[in-house]
């Protein structure tokens, strides 16, 4: 896998070096990784049984050091989560379907609080706008949660409830569509619209995303109202997450993908921008689905191996 935009001198350095961390509980499944630039995070997820009834939901925290503790268990499983300065949402399925919220004020001192039931039989993410804001997504699910309500929203276009994706830019909550980016105004009660070429923007680190179009992946940087394309990813993927860092002559980057093929591409990819142009791709010996791993600026990664050590990269 690799760009098409030879010559690019700004981008930078793909050396990172990967490290053991503990193990994790034996069984655990994760739903979600959510990294920090320097390898530290959170890991949401479950072990127990395959049927929900037998499942205990189960979120970890991870070190910069590669230590990990256990800060959450209870019935259920933890189906999504996500972290900003210090604070946590989860996401906690029951048999039903049926899903409750959590709320950590800051997840080093613990303390995870339910918030209540969320008015929604679908939840596949979350994403933190503040400490006391999170919005949810799943199949015909667009809620928030501030202060302690739970309100509906009408989502904008036309969805795709398995691949839609919520994102933070700022304090801008951005959700993107088979119908391009939309961008809320007035929490939600209006959106604008960026068509972005007709692409499927699968990843975005403003102002560079991951787009699919026309069946391959594409690079770009957002400018004004227009999006200059920087190159193509040449093996079919679909792009988990990705991540950037200024640099003194423009950005480093990196790219998670999960391989369209993972008889072909038996693990998970990360794409890093290369000094001399162009991106350099590693392959990880994971399993080939996004909820194994999470990146965070061009190197800062987390992710848990088959046999659940924890696999990290950064500046620690």
């Amino acid at each position: 896998m690799t760009s098409s935009e030879p010559g690019r001198p700004e981008l930078g350095r793909p050396e990172r070096a990967w490290r053991l961390g503990a193990q994790a509980p034996a069984g655990f499944v994760p739903e979600r990784i959510v990294a920090q630039p320097d390898g530290s995070g959170l890991m949401f997820g479950w072990r127990g049984g395959p049927g929900p009834v037998d499942r205990v939901g189960v979120i970890l925290r991870v070190y910069a050091d590669g230590g990990l503790r256990t800060v959450w268990e209870g019935p259920g499983w933890v189906r999504a989560g996500d972290l900003l300065d210090g604070a946590g949402f989860a996401v906690v399925g029951h048999p039903g379907p049926r899903f409750t919220l959590l709320r950590a004020v800051s997840v080093d001192v613990g303390g995870w609080v339910e918030l209540g039931e969320i008015p929604a039989q679908s939840v596949t993410s979350a994403l933190i706008m503040g400490p006391d804001e999170v919005w949810l997504l799943g199949a015909d699910t667009l809620i928030r949660w501030k202060a302690g309500e739970f309100e509906a929203k009408s989502a904008p276009g036309r969805r795709d409830s398995t691949r839609d994706r919520l994102f933070r830019v700022g304090d801008q909550l951005v959700l993107g569509t088979p119908e391009g980016l939309f961008l809320s105004r007035d929490d939600g009660q209006r959106w604008g619209h960026r068509n972005v070429d007709g692409a499927h923007v699968r990843a975005l680190a403003f102002p560079y995303l991951a787009a699919v179009q026309d069946g391959r992946v594409r690079l770009g940087r957002l400018e004004g109202a227009f999006v200059e394309w920087l190159g193509d990813v040449t093996d079919p993927g679909d792009p988990l997450s990705m991540g950037w860092t200024a640099r003194p002559l423009g950005a480093a980057m990196q790219l998670a993908l999960v391989p369209d093929d993972p008889a072909a591409h038996p693990g998970l990819a990360i794409a890093a921008s290369h000094p001399d142009g162009g991106f350099v791709t590693s392959l990880l010996a994971l399993p080939p689905n996004e909820a194994w791993l999470g990146v965070a600026g061009d190197k800062g990664a987390l992710a848990l191996t088959e046999t659940r050590r924890v696999l990290q990269a950064g500046r620690a």
